[in-house]
Order: structure tokens, then C-alpha cells, then sequence
């Protein structure tokens, strides 16, 4: 079941391939993990930079935990904010649906987001996310989450751009042992970055 982890993409940082290391070993032969087999204390500083999207309908993903680091990259806590309201809205029907195929395959993600500040400063975060279910159930509803920045940032502590977060890049499905969906998940963010 944990064969996944030796095909993680080369280009996953060492906190990503933690990340799907400890989510493996939360399923305890199952499936998927529950919420109450997430260990915070376990991440590390993975859990700093943590969220949680509770997946009511393809029109509502909740943020129902949103970590520390989250805040102070962007000057904001995304607690209760519906993920689809932090993209472009030409992009929310193409959000929902990629975020949907996450928990129906079930399937991880891999994104990256560059983070634009006034000074010209840029913060590149590579986030990564896997499916989990709530306590008793084996159908996920839940997406677990967490970032690591990539190199480092000089910002003098104004918020980044918003529209530096709406549109990620680079996204990628990951196959937990259950195979991914067979679309691209990057096309349409893509062809956002070229227009």
C-alpha cells in the first residue's frame, strides 16, 4: 500500500515527501486516515503551515484550519473562507472540479504558489494535500494540506498581492495507490499564465 511513496516526483521537496510519508503511516492499513489519526505534533513545521478543507458540494470548501505560517505569509487566516472564493471566478468551476476528483479518486496534489509582495519580493510555496475522511467514516471529505516555502523572502511585512494566490502552477495529481483522474490538472492554470 505504501509503494506510492517510492514514486513521488523528483521535483517534491523533502517536507512535501514527508508529508505523504506521515499521512501514509496515519491510514494504519486502511484506505485513507481519519481526522483523529492526524498528529499534529507529528508535522513538525509542516503543521504550521497546515489546512484543512472540509468538501461540503462542489460549491462549498470550507477552510476549517488554517496554520500560523499560513497567516504570516499572507497577512490574512483563511479560517472559514470558502477555498473557491480565493480564485479568479473563471477559475472556480475549474477549482471545484479538481478538488472534487481529489477526494473521488481518491488522489494527492502537489501546486506551487508564488507570492507577490509591493516590494517586489516573491515567496515561492510548494503545497502539497491528501484526501481524509471524518472519524468512523472510509468515503474522504476532507483535504489535509501543507506548504513549504521554497528559498527565501524579504517582505517587509505588508500582504502579498491576492492575485498572487488565486491561480496555482505546476499542479500535479499524485497517486496514493489508487491512481490519479485522467486529466492534466495544470492545462487551464497554464494557459491562464500565458494570456
Amino acid at each position: 500500500m505504501d509503494d506510492f511513496l517510492n514514486r513521488l516526483p523528483d521535483t517534491l521537496t523533502g517536507p512535501g515527501r514527508r508529508f505523504f510519508r506521515l499521512w501514509s503511516e496515519w491510514r494504519r492499513g486502511r484506505k485513507l486516515p481519519e481526522l483523529r489519526d492526524v498528529d499534529l505534533a507529528a508535522m513538525g513545521d509542516l503543521a504550521r503551515s497546515r489546512m484543512l478543507f472540509d468538501i461540503r458540494n462542489r460549491h462549498d470548501m470550507r477552510i476549517v484550519m488554517a496554520g500560523e505560517t499560513l497567516r504570516e505569509w499572507l497577512g490574512v487566516d483563511l479560517t472559514g473562507a470558502n477555498y473557491l472564493d480565493l480564485t479568479l471566478p473563471e477559475y472556480r468551476e475549474t477549482r471545484a472540479r479538481l478538488t472534487l476528483e481529489q477526494v473521488l479518486q481518491p488522489c494527492g496534489v502537489m501546486l506551487y504558489y508564488c507570492l507577490r509582495y509591493p516590494n517586489g519580493a516573491v515567496r515561492p510555496i510548494e503545497f502539497v494535500g491528501a484526501p481524509v475522511c471524518a472519524d468512523g467514516e472510509d468515503v474522504p471529505g476532507f483535504i489535509l494540506a501543507s506548504g513549504t516555502q521554497l528559498g527565501p523572502a524579504i517582505s517587509d511585512g505588508a500582504p502579498p498581492d491576492p492575485d498572487s494566490y488565486r491561480i496555482a502552477t505546476g499542479m500535479r495529481f499524485i497517486d496514493l495507490g489508487y491512481g490519479v483522474p485522467p486529466a492534466n490538472p495544470n492545462i487551464p492554470f497554464e494557459q491562464a499564465a500565458l494570456q
